[in-house]
């Protein structure tokens, strides 16, 4: 069984197993902060990357604990991506970003002093720089300056973190940890890039349900 769908499953027990007495919920929920990840390239000779941003997502709960959720997240690649490109023989320069936009429902537990929750989200990773790799390699050229790399790619992501609530409205989140999954290819040269990715900073939670 695959890492993914170990998740899914254990998502929807999750879902199914949610009793919660009905309660105050906030209405809205808006979090920042800063986002880590161990970007496995599944390219030959090009090991993992620790790639650093940031991030923000918004949830609108639906229900005490159902919400829907938008995130977005961005990551420099930082100098040591290219200069491992040039090491391996590629020639140029690629773009250091990656971006990622993501949607999909969450489940959270909206009481006490340690309130867990769950995603699972779907959306879109763009990486001018990336895409620019598996062209160059793809194509055998090694150019990193080539064009006709897809900069967009299937992206999911799975698994939740914890809020401690610090006030009404403010909320820390220490760790996010999450399983993100990204499809980047160009022509017969593709596969799935298995992630993880951190996430830690405030929540904030605004109105009542």
């Amino acid at each position: 069984m695959t890492l993914s769908r170990y998740l899914h499953i254990l998502w929807f027990v999750l879902v199914g197993t949610v009793a919660l007495p009905a309660q105050s919920v906030p209405q809205l929920e808006v979090s920042a902060g800063y986002s880590y990840m161990q970007f496995h390239a599944n390219v030959p000779q090009l090991t993992s990357q620790s790639f650093n941003g940031g991030g923000a997502a918004v949830v609108y709960n639906v229900f005490s604990w159902l919400g829907v959720k938008a995130e977005f997240t961005g990551f420099d690649f930082g100098s040591g991506w290219t200069r491992k490109l040039q090491e391996l023989g590629y020639r140029g320069s690629a773009g250091t970003s990656m971006f990622l936009y993501q949607f999909g429902p969450q489940i959270k537990k909206h009481s006490g002093k340690l309130q867990p929750y769950m995603h699972t989200l779907y959306g879109i990773a763009h990486s001018q720089g990336y895409a620019a790799v598996l062209h160059a390699r793809g194509s055998g050229t090694f150019d990193l300056n080539g064009n006709g790399a897809n900069d967009n790619a299937f992206a999911m992501e799975l698994c939740g973190g914890l809020d401690i609530p610090l006030s009404r409205h403010v909320q820390l989140r220490p760790a996010e940890l999450d399983y993100q999954l990204t499809r980047f290819g160009f022509q017969n040269f593709s596969a799935n890039q298995n992630n993880f990715k951190y996430f830690g900073g405030i929540n904030f939670t605004f109105g009542e349900k």
